[in-house]
């Protein structure tokens, strides 16, 4: 039954009377009555009436009134809604309650559509340029030129110049040197023959300096800096994303450890320190839709803000999914920083699915059992209640710990068997998985996979601008979502493989032919071998070159350093 506010404990009873008067029900009954607050006019609580024969009549005025419930052999029996405290904006909250019911969720099979293309045979580079294409590298040239103008500085950035750039970057994930300016020294044991015969270190370092995206244009977006080149490639990663049936939900971080309001400190976390953003990816880890979190003015729909954020979040990301025009029954999977009823229903009001973990006090009220009563059973035991309109379905289940799961998609049934180590038996032991716990292991884990395959490979050129960060992590993550397309249309290169060949695609198809001049030896050459004293020779040589000592031209060289050395300053130079 449905009331603009909870029934008061004397509206139970006349109800209750009514249906012992019409109707033969013998049913026990169980009445819960909140207890009152402090009310400094009463003087007293006592109950009224003889002490040796109680009823509920003799209850005072203030208990009377208070809102209570009534449960008939299991079933709780309350209002639709109730209500909270107000907020800070002075308007009443409304909590949706439930009545709930032991038994099993009942939805019917969903019958996914195999509606994949036929398979491309692309090279790695081709995929690459589905995300950083035509439209991206104009933005980044031209906003790039732009600033370097405001700087009084020449705005000749070419789109060559930016695709051999980006290319140097994805190298540097891969051949990882402490400074930048190592790849053009003169050394054998850093100098990257690709990267210095590409382009000049000037050059890189004036792109580098100068590589732009937007103006803070928008101050309410702290983000605004990155946001246009972020929009961009969520369109194309939309766009080009596979259409599968399960997406899951979850943070990522991107290192930063500079100074910024939007920095991030989240224990426990392979990236500790950083950025914190919102991800939707698929099982396998292709990333469809990222939004970096800037606390109360995270780009999520405002419609959606009554909710909280965990909500907010997950309905966004629902609504990209439903923007792709395919009116499918799309699968979400989180965690439980964003489960709770309000999302379940907002969810299967919209046509999708979802599951998720679900902390205790999100539960509205759901009469399971304890976990302290639940973790004295055996190992797999599980308790779980449903909506009484089947919408869906809460459990607790007792693994290596106890934890709450929401559905309304799956329930209990169709339970797997799954392998756990018993510390009492020292022993491997089979339990029963609910089938809606098996769901949320399978498919939970695409963001953590995206960012595991990220890490191993990440550009490690880094600058001093605070939004470098973001804007590497962005190409990165077109590079993986490339190589994902790649793996779906049956590649056989792995991430490092495809990683390569891209980066040298990029370097060798955009640059400059020009002759390198000539440039100094590095003060690190023989620095030690020159000195060891063991078959140090002078030889002639055909051609002058400047002596290494004293600079001076000579037809003479050390044939174990192998440069030229004058006969005069060939003991001062092995010395």
């Amino acid at each position: 039954m449905a009331n603009d506010r909870p029934l008061a404990a004397h509206e139970i009873l006349d109800a209750l009377e009514n249906v012992s008067d019409n109707e033969e029900d013998y049913r026990e009954r169980l009445i819960c009555i909140l207890p009152p607050p402090v009310d400094p006019d009463c003087l007293t609580d006592e109950d009224s009436g003889e002490e040796d024969n109680v009823t509920l009549n003799n209850l005072p005025r203030n208990i009377l009134l208070q809102p209570a419930e009534v449960m008939i052999q299991g079933q709780i029996m309350v209002s639709d809604t109730e209500e909270e405290p107000s907020d800070s904006t002075g308007r009443t909250k409304r909590r949706r309650t439930y009545a709930w019911r032991k038994r099993d969720l009942a939805k019917n099979p969903v019958n996914w559509p195999d509606v994949q293309g036929a398979c491309q045979d692309k090279r790695p580079i081709e995929w690459f340029e589905n995300f950083l294409d035509e439209d991206v590298i104009s933005l980044l040239v031209s906003e790039s030129n732009k600033y370097a103008v405001k700087k009084n500085l020449p705005g000749d950035i070419t789109t060559e110049d930016m695709k051999c750039f980006i290319g140097i970057l994805l190298v540097s994930g891969y051949s990882w040197l402490p400074r930048r300016r190592m790849y053009w020294e003169n050394s054998p044991d850093t100098k990257n023959e690709l990267i210095s015969s590409a382009m000049t270190r000037d050059r890189f370092d004036f792109i580098f300096r100068h590589l732009h995206v937007n103006d803070n244009l928008d101050l309410q977006d702290k983000y605004t800096k990155v946001r246009p080149l972020v929009t961009l490639l969520n369109k194309k990663f939309l766009e080009f994303s596979p259409l599968e049936e399960h997406y899951s939900v979850d943070e990522a971080m991107i290192p930063y450890y500079g100074r910024h309001g939007c920095k991030q400190h989240i224990k426990g976390k392979p990236i500790r320190y950083g950025f914190k953003a919102w991800v939707g990816a698929t099982r396998l880890g292709y990333v469809l839709w990222m939004e970096p979190y800037q606390g109360a003015t995270t780009m999520c729909n405002p419609i959606y803000k009554e909710l909280g954020l965990g909500a907010s979040v997950v309905l966004t990301f629902c609504d990209v999914l439903i923007s792709r025009g395919f009116d499918l029954p799309y699968h979400v999977v989180f965690d439980n920083f964003f489960t709770g009823t309000p999302l379940l229903e907002e969810i299967t009001k919209k046509g999708l699915r979802c599951t998720g973990t679900v902390r205790e006090n999100r539960t509205s009220s759901c009469p399971l059992i304890t976990s302290k009563l639940l973790k004295k059973k055996e190992r797999g035991a599980v308790d779980y209640r449903t909506t009484h309109d089947n919408t869906f379905i809460i459990a607790k289940w007792h693994d290596n710990n106890i934890f709450s799961i929401a559905s309304n998609a799956v329930g209990i049934t169709l339970k797997q068997s799954a392998k756990r180590f018993s510390q009492s038996e020292k022993r491997n032991i089979v339990i029963e998985e609910p089938h809606m716990v098996s769901i949320y292991n399978k498919y939970m884990g695409g963001v953590d996979r995206s960012d595991e395959n990220i890490s191993h490979y990440r550009i490690g050129i880094r600058g001093k601008k605070w939004y470098m960060p973001l804007l590497t992590h962005m190409i990165d993550l077109a590079e993986h979502n490339a190589w994902q397309l790649y793996k779906i249309n049956h590649g056989k290169l792995d991430h490092l493989g495809f990683r390569r060949r891209v980066a040298i695609a990029l370097i060798e198809s955009n640059r400059k032919n020009a002759k390198r001049g000539p440039s100094r030896p590095s003060h690190h050459e023989h620095a030690d071998s020159r000195k060891d004293q063991m078959n140090h020779l002078v030889i002639p040589q055909s051609k002058q070159t400047r002596c290494r000592q004293c600079h001076k031209k000579c037809l003479t060289r050390c044939k174990k350093c192998d440069v030229g050395v004058c006969v005069k300053c060939f003991d001062t130079y092995h010395s």
